[in-house]
């Protein structure tokens, strides 16, 4: 144990761990969803590919905000407590990290709101065609738009993974490099 880490209170140590890991965490799961799970769950029919891609979202949407806060709040409480020192840039850096990682929530409700109400609605429309169990011309054109979505829908998530991932960044940044 180094002098400087001896003299940081035991509540400082677990916030930075708790923010940096809850931030990289975050982040590695939605990108793991984005590049791993996804080009999977493209391969299915339709009526499957849009229920897969519910119970995934529905998933997340369970879990991915109250990370995001526990994050956020970790560097929310390293910031607090350093805007009472001399080490303001640091706190500044810990309040960048909590930003960061927040933004993933916003991004997610005004960027993808559009697209994961289209999923839904296709989510819909495949349990309705389950029930009539009719296939036609204009099914196969529903499937292509799914796919479409799919697609549009990985792509946003890719993206708004970078709000926790930058975070986590900030996080070790301000943890690991910056002096106390």
């Amino acid at each position: 144990m180094t002098a400087m880490s001896a003299s940081l209170p035991p509540s400082v140590r677990l916030a930075q761990a708790i923010g940096i890991m809850t931030s990289a965490f975050l982040s590695g799961g939605v990108l793991a969803v984005s590049y791993g799970f996804v080009p999977s769950m493209a391969q299915a029919p339709n009526t499957l590919l849009v229920r897969e891609w519910q119970t995934t979202y529905g998933r997340g949407i369970a879990a991915s905000p109250a990370i995001a806060v526990a994050s956020a709040l970790s560097y929310i409480y390293l910031s607090y407590n350093l805007s009472f020192t001399l080490n303001h840039h640091k706190a500044e850096v810990y309040a960048l990290a909590a930003l960061a990682t927040a933004s993933i929530v916003p991004y997610t409700l005004i960027f993808m709101k559009n697209v994961n109400g289209k999923l839904n609605r296709k989510v819909e429309d495949s349990k309705k065609l389950d029930r009539s169990k009719e296939m036609d011309e204009s099914s196969d054109k529903k499937e292509d738009h799914a796919q479409e979505l799919l697609s549009r829908w990985t792509i946003h998530n890719a993206a708004r993974a970078m709000f926790p991932f930058t975070g986590a960044c900030l996080g070790i940044y301000a943890t690991v490099f910056m002096s106390s």
